[in-house]
């Protein structure tokens, strides 16, 4: 994968859950700073996605724990367990109501 694959591939990424949580009932606020996303709840916990463009991965940081994404080709998985993204995201999110 390229460099310029990946970060399509981050943006369309960051682009779907930042629209998915428009849709959600819980209230969360959603930040974008270029290679970061931060989602928070009125208590003020969050969870943080950003890019590491040097190893093409994506990391996730909530208090469940920080966990890192690699692209397959269909999906981003964890380098780990091979779990998806966001199988740990819905995690986290829920954690947070």
């Amino acid at each position: 994968m390229t460099e310029t694959e990946f970060l399509q591939q981050v943006k369309i990424l960051f682009d779907e859950i930042e629209n998915q949580m428009d849709t959600r009932d819980a209230d969360f606020d959603v930040l974008r700073h270029g290679a970061l996303l931060e989602i928070e709840n009125d208590d003020g916990a969050k969870v943080i996605l950003n890019q590491q463009v040097a190893m093409h991965e994506v990391w996730l940081a909530s208090r469940e724990g920080g966990y890192h994404f690699r692209w397959s080709g269909t999906d981003w998985l964890n380098t780990r367990d091979n779990q998806t993204l966001a199988h740990y995201l819905e995690n986290a999110l829920s954690a947070m109501r």
